[in-house]
């Protein structure tokens, strides 16, 4: 019987730990505390701050059953340990397992009786956003209006969010940069936050048909206004380029960490840079913005100088008629999805067709457009 104990045990322990922390198995199955309690939490895209306010509080109850649970189960299911932790531990062991196992939902519960009193104005979150409130912050509603402005945001398509693991998740806005975890969400606005980069190390992730290598750095986030405590969020050096587009302060680098870049920035650098030594060309005409991105004007020309024909080079360049529509950014970023992700060694020296007619074209047929005439 004790050996149904002990296995019993292990796997109550391991559901504990997929209901601490949901593997992407268990999210997509709908099995979490988001998931099945979603009725009452809402949408994170109609109201994220109310969606989180909520959603903290249902995962502290949540989780502080689990000890109780735990001891309810295995009484019911294994009635001679009651009897057997009486008779040889203390005649009130199981007394007392009940009281330690139940106090934490007690507290629990005391604790998110008082964040909700006030509409929620005791809870941490709205804490935080009542200190950026203009009216009055002893108000209970100090903090809807900025949790408005917050929603608002949240919702627009450009921001920055990324996962880090099952429990937490980074996201920039074009105002504020939060940190969202299962019992708490960090949250400072863009222009009180100072980033410093602290560190950083490589991890290989393994899938099933390869590997790569990928650096995690570890990010420092400090606010200038009173009250905002400091925070850590963790990104991979790909994640943090695109974060680096959407804050407002420049991330510090006092401790000289050097990033690592990713397969396709190493690439863009040397396509750019062998795109420089073409000839450039001339054009009356006046450029039209890339269609790519709608930042820069459309800097290069498809103009055929490859002398490889069809049967030279298994397909060949094509001479290409259509008029200049890309910046050389974002033809570099065509050029390389188009090549064998398992071949960048070859990358340079390959073929990809034009965005637009499809016509194939090299490297060497690429020209930067010339400012003269």
């Amino acid at each position: 019987m004790a050996a149904e104990v002990w296995c019993y045990s292990l796997l109550y322990c391991l559901f504990t730990l997929i209901v601490l922390y949901p593997p992407d198995e268990v999210v997509s199955a709908g099995l979490t505390v988001e998931a099945l309690l979603g009725s009452w939490l809402g949408s994170q895209l109609s109201g994220f701050i109310q969606y989180h306010v909520r959603r903290t509080a249902a995962t502290l109850v949540v989780h502080s059953l689990l000890l109780p649970g735990y001891f309810i189960m295995l009484f019911n299911t294994q009635p001679w340990v009651m009897d057997w932790a009486n008779s040889k531990i203390h005649p009130n062991a199981v007394m007392f397992l009940v009281v330690c196992s139940v106090a934490p939902v007690i507290m629990v519960a005391i604790l998110v009786a008082y964040w909700r009193q006030n509409n929620w104005k005791n809870h941490p979150l709205c804490r935080t956003l009542a200190l950026y409130a203009q009216n009055d912050v002893l108000s209970p509603n100090a903090w809807v209006t900025v949790a408005s402005n917050v929603n608002t945001e949240f919702r627009r398509v450009d921001k920055f969010s990324t996962k880090v693991n099952s429990v937490c998740c980074v996201v920039a806005t074009d105002s504020w940069l939060m940190k969202v975890m299962a019992y708490r969400v960090h949250l400072t606005h863009q222009r009180d936050a100072v980033l410093s980069l602290e560190g950083s190390f490589d991890q290989r992730f393994i899938s099933h048909n390869s590997s790569m290598d990928t650096q995690l750095l570890t990010i420092c986030v400090n606010s200038i206004k009173e009250g905002i405590s400091p925070f850590y969020i963790r990104l991979t050096s790909i994640e943090y380029t695109e974060l680096e587009r959407k804050i407002v302060n420049p991330v510090v680098n006092a401790r000289e960490v050097v990033i690592k870049q990713s397969l396709s920035d190493r690439f863009l650098s040397a396509f750019s840079e062998a795109v420089s030594e073409n000839p450039k060309v001339a054009l009356l005409e006046e450029q039209d913005m890339c269609i790519g991105c709608m930042a820069v004007k459309a800097d290069v020309k498809l103009q055929r100088r490859c002398g490889t024909t069809t049967a030279e080079g298994g397909g060949g360049c094509v001479t290409c008629y259509c008029r200049p529509m890309w910046c050389l950014t974002c033809l570099g970023k065509w050029f390389a999805a188009r090549q064998d992700q398992d071949q960048p060694e070859v990358w340079l020296s390959s073929r990809a067709p034009c965005p637009t007619c499809r016509s194939a074209f090299c490297i060497l047929d690429v020209c930067i457009i010339s400012e003269e005439n």
